[in-house]
């Protein structure tokens, strides 16, 4: 190994090191010859493919000759950095001398050619772009392709000439939607708002470097047009929504700055001309002589017409009274109940029994109509998770749209972007729905009864109010005439089971389809419920009553005071990790050996690998404790096997008799719950700020006690 390292001196060709090459080799710093990195599990840690890392293995090799440092890669085996923990501690010094040039993503570069594009006042060159981004000229043609495509969806050409250079072509429309789409797209309307409403020196949110080159955020700027804004509203008795007032913001700073660079803004005579017939119109000229006064600027008439469109799908007017002139002739109430029977009909559930739907559709439909006429562009944030969480939904709206709206407007497609906040009615009908059935009595399965059994049923609590869960049993103790004579509907496994009894399989922490699935099952349970209401019952607190609600209560304070965390260093394998968990609450080798094995078995039964939790979760029966226990290990460095990462392992034991005692069993399944809605209680453990994890877990089981005394005698409050 070498002695000192250092810089050899008088090399001309310096190999500098990439952001990305510097996050690799300060990975190599963590492992040791004995215990070599993977170019898998450096892939996973990166988040980037086995591929990219292969690529930059020859730079970073030759900057480890370069500094006198002995790099390995062995086939097989993998990549070792064979160097002392003090030459260890100097590559690091090393690295953080390191000049190291901005790295772009992909997906950032190609964002940053793209501003450049529009706003470019003359063709730029490809030299120009190449030795910006220090890219290849290849590299640079297919960024300007995938650039090329995005502006195709708003009607501009991307034009490359040789000798000339690359520019664009395309409509002052065309270019306003492009470029407000890109700063959207970027950072989204909720930093908007916070850029908008903070001076920037007090200003901590990080705004991309393409977003400073738009100059839409010129806070100086913006609190004039915020000014403006308002006044107007008060004066002209208007409103606006608070996506409606970003959008409208960010429009005018837009205008503004293509204004003050001398760039032409027109709009078609004859589009001009139906705008001036809309109310919103003089709403858009009274805004426009007070920009004219603060910047000192001609704002022409075509512009008047653009924010004229912004108004006119901004539902400006909070009476509603003034109907738009291109939707006087349509009964709204008509069109939304012939979209609501399409849905129906498509989906299978009967949604027009819904007080609100149609009044909420009909509200909808109006701005909605005068966009798709007008050929107003909007984004809904909320796209994606609408695919995700109603994907029936939005596949029956959008078929609904394009029948019924297409027909009643007279355009040829309703944008997903316009479906997806109908969906988003139709979701919100169905869930209400959902709430106000009958209560659906279930249990929760999972192969011991415990452990994934409860972050299942906490889940259920949050996505279906109306599912009563009675609590977990064992998939290996399924009693179906005691499950009828307490009034069960229906069994909910994260296991397959061979019962005749109701029963849907799902996973431990529910998924999309699982949420569908469980939404058809509730409503053909209904038939089962109607005509047989719940009896209500009510009855004095007895002696039982209160043996067991201190008995709780003191099993409760025992796992409290009796939780423990601790750390496991260069753990290699999952068996030595749960060695580890059995010897934490052990008070003998013979007890250490007996939880390890009950957690092994248990681990062999069903992977106890929980995806969402990058964790183990290891759980068993033993008579090896007497009481419910608690704790956490932290792997450090984490462990890598098969694609995935463990940051430590939740470690949970009930004593023997929790098949007849169930108390251990429901206190156990109370921390699995909080770590499904308590997101900082898994931060903390993973941190291992053991002070914080501990107040956390005390503050939710004492929630989870104020909720046992209510149900229990119907005292304990919120």
């Amino acid at each position: 190994m070498s002695s000192s390292p250092r810089r050899r001196s008088g090399q001309s060709d310096h190999v500098q090191l990439t952001s990305r090459q510097k996050t690799i080799i300060q990975i190599l710093t963590k492992f040791t010859a004995s215990r070599p990195v993977t170019v898998a599990m450096i892939s996973e840690m990166m988040g980037v493919s086995s591929r990219t890392i292969l690529r930059e293995i020859p730079h970073i090799e030759r900057w480890m000759t370069q500094n006198d440092f002995h790099f390995i890669r062995k086939p097989g085996v993998g990549l070792i950095l064979d160097e002392s923990v003090e030459n260890q501690k100097l590559i690091l010094e090393l690295l953080e001398v390191e000049v190291i040039p901005k790295d772009y993503t992909k997906e950032e570069r190609r964002r940053r050619i793209l501003g450049e594009l529009l706003y470019a006042e003359e063709p730029l060159k490809s030299y120009y772009f190449t030795s910006k981004f220090h890219i290849s000229e290849g590299t640079l043609s297919s960024d300007l392709d995938e650039v090329g495509n995005w502006l195709q969806n708003y009607g501009i050409r991307l034009i490359r000439r040789p000798g000339l250079g690359i520019l664009l072509e395309g409509e002052e429309g065309s270019y306003r939607q492009a470029i407000a789409n890109v700063l959207y797209e970027s950072i989204g309307e909720s930093q908007i708002m916070q850029l908008l409403c903070v001076d920037p020196a007090e200003n901590q949110l990080s705004v991309t470097v393409h977003n400073r080159v738009f100059g839409l955020l010129d806070h100086n700027t913006t609190s004039k047009v915020e000014q403006i804004l308002t006044d107007s509203a008060h004066r002209l008795h208007i409103q606006y929504t608070d996506s409606a007032y970003v959008g409208l913001i960010v429009h005018i700073g837009l205008a503004i700055k293509r204004i003050q660079n001398n760039e032409k803004i027109e709009m078609e005579p004859e589009r001009l001309k139906k705008l001036m017939m809309l109310p919103e119109f003089s709403v858009a000229e009274e805004i426009c002589d007070r920009l004219q006064q603060a910047f000192s600027i001609r704002i022409p008439r075509g512009e008047v017409g653009f924010i004229t469109m912004h108004l006119s799908s901004s539902r400006i007017w909070p009476t509603g009274e003034q109907l738009r002139q291109n939707i006087d002739s349509i009964n709204l109430h008509q069109l939304a109940t012939e979209l609501i029977e399409q849905v129906e009909q498509k989906i299978g559930i009967v949604l027009h029994d819904s007080d609100s739907l149609i009044e909420d559709l009909c509200n909808h439909i109006a701005p909605t109509i005068s966009r798709l006429s007008m050929g107003v562009q909007i984004e809904n944030a909320q796209i994606e998770s609408i695919r995700e969480e109603y994907p029936e939904i939005m596949d029956a709206t959008r078929e609904a749209c394009r029948d019924i709206l297409c027909r009643e407007i007279g355009v040829d497609d309703v944008p997903d972007s316009e479906v997806s906040f109908l969906a988003m009615h139709f979701g919100a009908a169905l869930e209400k729905k959902l709430q106000q059935m009958q209560t659906i009595s279930a249990v929760v399965v999972c192969p011991t009864g415990i452990g994934t059994s409860r972050i299942l049923e906490a889940g259920l609590k949050k996505a279906f109010p109306n599912i009563d869960v009675h609590g977990t049993i064992s998939a290996f103790h399924i009693d179906t005439d005691r499950l009828s004579r307490q009034g069960i509907d229906l069994i909910i496994s994260t296991v397959n089971l061979t019962t005749d009894y109701p029963w849907i399989c799902v996973s431990p922490i529910l998924q999309a389809q699982d949420r569908r699935q469980l939404e058809a099952m509730m409503i053909s349970l209904q038939d089962r419920k109607r005509g047989h209401p719940a009896a209500q019952t009510s009855r004095q607190m007895a002696g039982d009553d209160i043996r067991q609600i201190v008995y709780t209560g003191s099993e409760l304070l025992d796992l409290v005071q009796n939780m423990r965390f601790d750390v496991l260093h260069a753990a290699r394998t999952r068996a030595e990790l749960i060695a580890k968990a059995g010897a934490l609450f052990a008070d003998s080798d013979r007890a250490a050996a007996e939880i390890e094995t009950g957690l092994y078995e248990r681990d062999q039964l069903s992977d106890t690998y929980i995806k969402q939790f990058h964790a183990l979760m290891l759980h068993c029966r033993t008579d090896m404790v007497s009481h419910a226990r608690f704790g956490y290990i932290r792997l450090e460095p984490p462990l890598y096997e098969q694609g995935r990462v463990i940051f430590g392992a939740l470690v949970m034991l009930a004593p023997g008799r929790a098949e007849e005692d169930t108390v251990a069993h429901h206190l156990i399944g109370a921390i699995s719950s909080l770590l499904v809605e308590n997101k900082t209680l898994l931060d903390q453990l993973r941190s291992g700020d053991w002070n914080g994890s501990r107040a956390s877990i005390e503050a939710g089981l004492g929630v989870y006690y104020k909720q046992y005394l209510r149900k229990r005698i119907g005292v304990g409050g919120k």
